[in-house]
């Protein structure tokens, strides 16, 4: 992998006397809850009618007894976030719940029709940065909303039950959230893009500083950055794709979150490594399924079909 060959060198240029380095939508999912969490926490947008509050409630099959309520407004996205309008809107919604220790991050969005532009993975990729650790996550909203709220929502609800997350991970964790889900736009239409590999290439950038900075005592420089960044792309088939200022994008991401705690966190390591698999075994499943189901086949028999068509109205 070329990733473990740039990181063997860095830090083999270091040992020599280098110079010190200078960053699912759809079902819910029953699992044991840990005990000292508590109740669910429902984090709601404060610009939910009651008709949608308990639109809701159905949703995330609850009822207000069930689950202690966190109200999410506006100023709670400035206030965490350090970006945004006080004034804005707040439609997308959160339930919380506690999960056993070592089980990692599972997201589900449970409206995905709803949810237009985050990926059950891009929230839980940034959750990770800003120290959420073992927590199973549903998301909703009433109608089509972009969803970036809900992040604001998991981390109030945080909030509310007196685990206090560092203000700047939660910042970068919002800016990943914006960079990763603008890359994804711009190439949705890409024949050769593939969400879930953006998805991989940010976990082996985070994962790969975390080992300079163990291995070495010290964070990578600029120049290193840009080469991890440019490693993970191309381990995850997304080199000849990612234009150069949204790699740019992912240099200053990279950067922001190495000058963080959560490059030497070992609970960072550990939630990283379950995303990983859940990330690769959910691609393999899909397209495992696809393929079971003929779909694929169809699809390329289609096409063949149609270029003969094609030609031979031109013949």
């Amino acid at each position: 992998m070329k990733l473990k060959h740039l990181v063997a060198g860095i830090i083999a240029a270091f040992t020599l006397g280098a110079a010190p380095l200078a960053q699912a939508s759809g079902t819910q999912t029953a699992a044991p809850v840990d005990e000292l969490w508590g109740n669910p926490i429902m984090a709601f947008g404060s610009s939910l009618s009651d008709t949608q509050f308990q639109e809701m409630l159905h949703t995330f099959q609850v009822t207000e007894d069930e689950v202690d309520l966190v109200n999410v407004m506006g100023t709670d996205v400035v206030r965490l976030l350090g970006v945004g309008n006080p004034n804005v809107q707040m439609f997308s919604s959160a339930l919380i719940r506690g999960g056993e220790r070592g089980s990692g991050i599972v997201v589900n969005i449970l409206t995905p029709e709803n949810i237009t532009r985050v990926t059950r993975n891009q929230y839980a990729n940034a959750m990770i940065t800003a120290g959420v650790s073992d927590a199973i996550v549903d998301v909703a909203a009433p109608f089509p909303v972009t969803g970036e709220s809900a992040l604001a929502g998991i981390f109030k609800a945080y909030e509310d039950r007196g685990i206090e997350l560092e203000q700047d991970r939660m910042a970068v964790a919002q800016e990943e959230l914006e960079t990763t889900t603008r890359i994804a736009e711009d190439y949705a239409g890409h024949e050769d893009f593939e969400s879930e590999n953006l998805d991989h290439a940010l976990i082996d950038i985070k994962s790969t500083l975390a080992e300079i900075k163990e291995s070495t005592g010290s964070i990578a420089s600029e120049e290193e950055v840009a080469a991890v960044v440019q490693a993970a792309l191309a381990d995850n088939r997304l080199s000849d794709i990612i234009s150069a200022e949204n790699v740019q994008r992912l240099v200053n991401l990279a950067n922001r979150y190495q000058n963080t705690s959560a490059i030497t966190s070992d609970q960072v390591r550990e939630q990283l490594q379950n995303l990983a698999e859940n990330v690769v075994s959910g691609w393999e499943t899909l397209h495992n399924a696809a393929r079971d189901s003929g779909i694929l086949e169809q699809v390329g028999n289609f096409f063949r079909s149609l270029f003969d068509m094609v030609r031979g109205f031109f013949e």
